[in-house]
């Protein structure tokens, strides 16, 4: 496909599109609005165009690019957004699909389809947009997508076949949009029609200017929409961590209360009401009762600690000192569950700073007072956890003292995950600080990093303590909030643009349709005006000869019938007259080859087929040049080499008039030699013969450059021949017609100097011989007693007919129209009419319709007297009620030959 000036240019343009792939690719990842999905990939398109053109050249060309685009940005942050592989296994396969793809696209415009805007047929437009920019695309989507979940470990296998369909529609996109726009620019040079670029251009531009601002619009608003979900879905979080850590003071004041109630609360008592609040909730991991008391009585304690535990088989005691000497006791006294904690049996709470500090906030004797995030180490791994005081007063006392302490253990990881739901968990990175300074006590991202900033920080005020809950959404979040959606809008894309191109590509076909059809009339107008042109020069060369013709006979004509009157000597006016019907035959002859010319070229002419002797023709043809070779003093042969038993069936005359001119012609052209006319045939079937009659002659030949022209019309070897020798140059012409009309044909071999051969081939059936009745002399018949009606309106023509009839006795009544011939056929009763057929006031066949109706063609024959001698004129004159046609001009043996066969029946 020739498109480029030199290999130069090629090369040059190679780079180009090695380079466009990889800069395109650069450019529309930041159009990436998907997680994993480029909406567009135009380096697709590139990469069809590139195979198109330069076919397996451009192998390299697109498997370095594509891995030097993948291997670019493998490092960079994008790759975790986009199918974009970061590991030469990756980069390779997915290079390795790019090619494919390209190739098998470039193979079926190539070998099947054609130049995308050049398409011949409306079907292959469709093809093209279904097959090779929609199914074909599959290829680079599966590939890639199938590196990326072989090789990359980080890459989610969850939404393989949804990444597949993103990779593919974008392939798609890219190939429907930048196709036709590389190819319009690039047009080859051969075509006779070019695609007008600027409507491609435009719409493929208006293509991809569309999809990438829908792109972007629907980015915003798909990013819009989550954030105000996501802000929404703060104020849930917020309420719920409030409920939940409300739900811990709750139950903290509630196991108060129960003590409260019960003065001597009993280890049972507080063993069962403790495991129905734990049992209700799962973020308690502990209850604890403890109890206030001085220094001084720490020993009697310690003796009921003992007393307490007996039945459990170890023996707690008092542990930790107060910090200082004014701090008052306050023991763990008891502890649900017991198990996996009874080393806090009798801990003095006194002796540590942060429960001391809680204990001694003075808010404490009106609400729950918490501590800060602590770091539980009984469990397996540490948790934070916190804890929660409600103090228990003594009863009968006017001033309210502090009897111990209601005190609650609750983990912060399972009041978080009561808290926040799945859905939430997906949408939101969670942490959360006691001061905004410090380190969270609680991170869901260790494991899930974003890129996102905070969406909002929730400040938590509980029980004295002050929470910060930072809320950051995911980076999954976003772009998977509306997968349906986005779905949605790229296979909408897709069809749009597949519509789109449809119309652009059937506009383009129907404008070089057009541009053709306009180019083969333009062709074919002047192919017209060119055989217009050689008609009318045709035309001119045939007047100009028919005017040469046919006035060399009136010249004599003219000439003599002039002398005449002046001549009184009887044997000069005899040459004159005779010279002057030497003419007139002539002249006839001249106008006899013009009508067949023009029957022929108007098919009108009709062979006859006819049983005949093809041998008494031979003989025949003898006998008419033999003498006039002898008075030209060359050799006249026939060859005859045909059977004497078999005839033929076909047209005699037309054979014989073609035999007659071929002869005329050797004789006339031949000065010395011989003439020779050989006669043989071959057999092809069982009743078809082959006859082969060959003309040959020793005259002056035929340049090889002149015998193309010989049998046109009016054409002679040379100007100099028709000066010499005289001809018309239709004898020839008429010949090959007449050959062909028979299914056979004429051949010429011909050297200058050394004479020519004309050769008649023609194919005819054979029958048997038949019998031929002998002639009858021709008898004396008396034509006088003959009443004849002549209907002629020429004076000397009436003149000519009178005499003719008088010659033979004959005296005529004349009428000078139809409408008179009429009316004395009414009047008196006449043994035969002769009508002229064109006349004034009353043609004769007006006349003869007439005539029919009273009078039959056995009762009154009419003979057609007319130079109207086409067949259909012939026929129309029979059809209309006439008895027999004579053509002038008028000859006395036809018009005798005539006047007989009618005056045997009506002569009385």
């Amino acid at each position: 496909m020739k498109i480029f000036r030199s290999t130069l240019n090629s090369f040059v343009f190679y780079i180009l599109f090695a380079v466009a792939y990889f800069a395109t690719g650069k450019l529309l990842t930041n159009f990436a609005f998907q997680s994993q999905v480029i909406p567009i990939w135009i380096p697709a398109g590139i990469a069809l165009v590139g195979c198109f053109i330069w076919w397996w050249r451009f192998i390299p060309a697109l498997f370095i690019a594509s891995v030097a685009f993948n291997l670019s940005i493998g490092d960079n942050a994008i790759t975790e957004q986009v199918l974009i592989g970061n590991t030469l296994e990756q980069v390779l396969l997915i290079g390795l699909g790019a090619v494919i793809q390209g190739m098998v696209g470039a193979a079926l415009l190539k070998y099947w389809l054609g130049h995308p805007l050049y398409l011949k047929k409306r079907q292959s437009i469709i093809y093209f947009i279904f097959i090779v920019g929609i199914a074909v695309s599959l290829i680079s989507a599966n590939v890639g997508v199938y590196a990326l979940s072989e090789f990359n470990p980080a890459y989610s296998i969850d939404n393989h076949w949804r990444n597949v369909t993103y990779w593919w529609l974008g392939d798609t996109l890219g190939v429907l949009i930048a196709t036709p726009f590389l190819l319009v620019l690039l047009q080859p040079k051969f075509k006779q029609h070019y695609v007008a670029p600027l409507p491609t251009i435009a719409v493929c531009s208006v293509l991809f200017a569309s999809v990438a601002l829908t792109t972007k619009l629907y980015n915003q608003e798909s990013y819009s929409n989550a954030i105000q979900i996501a802000k929404r879905e703060t104020s849930i979080i917020e309420n719920s961590l409030l409920r939940h850590l409300n739900l811990s003071q709750i139950a903290v004041q509630s196991l108060a209360s129960q003590i409260q109630s019960t003065p001597t609360v009993s280890k049972q008592e507080f063993d069962s009401y403790s495991s129905e609040l734990l049992a209700e909730h799962s973020f308690i991991k502990a209850f604890s009762w403890n109890r206030k008391i001085t220094p001084d009585q720490a020993d009697a304690f310690n003796a009921h600690l003992k007393e307490l535990y007996k039945s459990f088989n170890f023996t707690p005691s008092i542990q930790g000192q107060p910090l200082t000497e004014d701090d008052p006791l306050v023991i763990v006294t008891y502890v649900a569950p017991l198990a996996s904690n009874e080393s806090a049996v009798g801990f003095n709470l006194f002796s540590r700073e942060d429960r001391r500090e809680t204990l001694l906030d003075p808010r404490i004797k009106n609400r729950p007072v918490s501590t800060k995030i602590i770091q539980l180490v009984q469990t397996e791994q540490s948790e934070p956890a916190y804890l929660l005081f409600v103090p228990v007063f003594l009863q009968n006392n006017e001033v309210a003292s502090i009897k111990g302490y209601a005190t609650g253990v609750f983990l912060v990881e399972n009041m978080i995950a009561q808290s926040i739901t799945p859905a939430q968990n997906k949408m939101f990175n969670i942490a959360i600080y006691e001061s905004q300074s410090s380190l969270p006590f609680y991170n869901s991202q260790q494991n899930s990093p974003t890129k996102n900033s905070k969406l909002a920080t929730i400040e938590i005020n509980f029980a004295g303590q002050t929470w910060f809950v930072d809320l950051t959404i995911k980076d999954e979040f976003l772009p998977h909030q509306n997968n349906n959606m986005t779905l949605f809008l790229l296979i909408l894309q897709v069809i749009v643009s597949s519509l789109i191109l449809l119309v652009l590509l059937l506009f383009n076909h129907q404008h070089i349709a057009l541009s053709r059809l306009v180019a083969e009339r333009t062709s074919s107008l002047a192919k017209a005006k060119k055989q217009s042109d050689l008609a009318n020069h045709a035309k001119s060369r045939f007047l100009a000869n028919m005017s040469h013709e046919i006035r060399t006979p009136l010249n004599a004509v003219i000439g003599f019938s002039t002398l005449a009157k002046n001549e009184d000597s009887v044997e000069t006016l005899s040459g004159y007259l005779h010279k002057i019907n030497l003419s007139s035959k002539s002249l006839l002859s001249l106008i006899n080859d013009i009508l067949d010319i023009s029957k022929i070229e108007s098919q009108k002419l009709t062979l006859e087929v006819a049983p005949f002797d093809l041998n008494d023709l031979l003989d025949r043809i003898n006998s008419m040049f033999e003498q006039s070779a002898q008075q030209k003093g060359i050799c006249w042969k026939v060859d005859n080499q045909l059977p004497t038993d078999i005839w033929f069936e076909g047209d005699v005359m037309r054979i014989e008039q073609i035999l007659l001119n071929l002869c005329s012609n050797a004789i006339k052209f031949t000065s010395e030699g011989e003439v020779t006319l050989r006669a043989a045939c071959k057999k092809i079937s069982a009743q078809h013969l082959q006859v082969t009659l060959a003309i040959t002659d020793t005259g002056i030949g035929i340049a090889a450059t002149e015998q193309s022209k010989l049998f046109d019309a009016f054409t002679q070897a040379d100007n100099s021949t028709s000066r010499k020798f005289g001809g018309t140059g239709l004898g020839l012409t008429i010949a090959k017609e007449l050959s062909l009309l028979m299914s056979g044909d004429i051949y010429i071999q011909s050297e200058v100097g050394k004479g020519s051969t004309f050769t008649l081939c023609v194919e005819l059936n054979s029958c048997a011989a038949q019998q031929v009745a002998p002639q009858e002399a021709p008898q004396q018949v008396d034509l006088s007693k003959l009443k004849v009606l002549v209907a002629e309106d020429n004076n000397v023509n009436q003149l000519v007919i009178k005499a003719m009839l008088g010659s033979l006795g004959i005296t005529p009544t004349m009428v000078e129209n139809g409408e008179l011939a009429v009316a004395q056929i009414k009047m008196h009763d006449f043994d035969l009419v002769l009508m002229d057929c064109q006349m004034p006031v009353m043609d004769g066949y007006q006349a003869t319709r007439l005539i029919r109706e009273f009078k039959t063609p056995e009762q009154l024959p009419i003979i057609a007297l007319t130079a109207d001698v086409m067949p259909e004129d012939k026929a129309y004159a029979l059809t209309i009620g006439f008895n027999q046609h004579l053509a002038k001009p008028l000859e006395l043996d036809k018009l005798t030959a005539c006047l007989i066969n009618y005056v045997d029946v009506y002569e009385p």
